[in-house]
């Protein structure tokens, strides 16, 4: 009788490690397919596939066979990255993928590439014990601000421009010049868009890290808007400007517990009386019906690894500037997700 268990244990332990692969090979399936798309991009072969082109065209002009292209080709068809041509036997990159390799809005596939691999490796930092996992360098957070900080284009403008709708009174301040302070900048996503939106606006951005606070630069001048914006790399808290500001924005989701009362504090004094805060809701608030998923569990890793709040809601953010002696917390609903308006008391 025990060898008889034995056996269906050892039957079970069998069944219980091969379940436990194919997941893995699930998961190893979508790191497979990115690195496709990489190897892919680097070789030119996705710029050639923004016009249609046959695996013999892919082929002889990259030096390979026609063979190795079509094998290539068929598990990027799979995946939604490239879809028949117009000509005969030609492929062309999807309506998404193109957008993403042009890159014009400033999602870019090598920004996307970079950020998926910082993530990895992010990830890998986890475990380590307390005090030893390594932080993000100046270039690894440029990588991180680039991921999520578009260019000034005409579909940015449009979004941006969707988002201010919803604030009417925020917006009228910012068509009337000002000025805007915006607290974590970034490479000036929404602020040069903001910019490049209203013409009479004046904007101070604070960006605590030199190598994005740099390409926030470069991007004003690329957007002819450098003359109107004044890119201040400092720590927020060290602001010393007051009641000088009509708006703010503060990026408060790459802002880590520690700062954060002290950074709503420094906004506070440099708005004017009546002045106006606006901060963004970035994750839509679970309820206990909402099963966790990888990648909930993921982005809720990110951040915690680095002491910053996880999906605050728009309440909560709202009790957070009222803690910080704002008034009249307001929610709105935009295209980008829920917003928090605030007021600075008016004496």
């Amino acid at each position: 009788m025990n060898v008889d268990r034995e056996h269906d244990q050892r039957v079970e332990s069998m069944r219980a490690a091969m379940a436990a692969r194919s997941v893995m090979k699930g998961w190893a399936e979508g790191l497979e397919l990115i690195e496709l798309v990489r190897a892919t991009h680097r070789a030119g072969w996705l710029a050639d596939l923004r016009a249609d082109a046959t695996a013999a065209e892919l082929a002889a002009a990259h030096n390979t066979s026609v063979e190795q292209v079509s094998d290539v080709m068929a598990v990027l068809a799979s995946a939604g990255v490239v879809r028949p041509g117009e000509r005969a036997a030609s492929l062309r990159l999807s309506p998404d993928f193109d957008a993403l390799v042009a890159g014009a809005s400033g999602v870019e596939m090598g920004t996307v590439l970079g950020a998926v691999e910082l993530a990895r490796g992010q990830v890998a930092q986890a475990v380590k014990p307390m005090g030893q996992a390594a932080g993000i360098d100046g270039e690894q957070a440029l990588v991180v601000a680039r991921n999520w900080g578009l260019r000034p284009s005409p579909a940015s403008r449009q979004m941006i421009g969707m988002l201010y709708d919803v604030v009417p009174e925020f917006k009228a301040r910012l068509e009337g010049g000002g000025p805007l302070l915006d607290v974590g900048c970034g490479v000036g996503g929404a602020l040069l868009t903001a910019l490049t939106l209203f013409d009479r606006l004046r904007a101070v951005g604070v960006e605590t890290v030199p190598e994005v606070a740099d390409e926030c630069r470069r991007r004003a001048e690329a957007a002819g808007v450098a003359d109107r914006v004044d890119i201040r790399t400092m720590d927020a808290r060290k602001l010393r400007d007051e009641s000088a500001f009509s708006v703010s924005f503060w990026a408060q989701p790459f802002f880590s517990q520690d700062v954060r009362a002290d950074t709503l504090a420094t906004i506070h004094r440099a708005l004017r009386p009546n002045g106006l805060l606006l901060v963004q809701e970035l994750f839509a608030p679970q309820t206990a019906q909402d099963e966790p998923t990888p990648r909930t569990q993921l982005d809720r890793l990110f951040f915690t690894q680095r002491q910053i709040p996880y999906g605050l809601s728009a309440e909560e953010l709202a009790d957070e500037g009222s803690a910080a002696g704002f008034q009249d917390p307001q929610v709105a609903d935009s295209p980008l997700g829920r917003l928090v308006l605030l007021r600075k008391p008016d004496c």
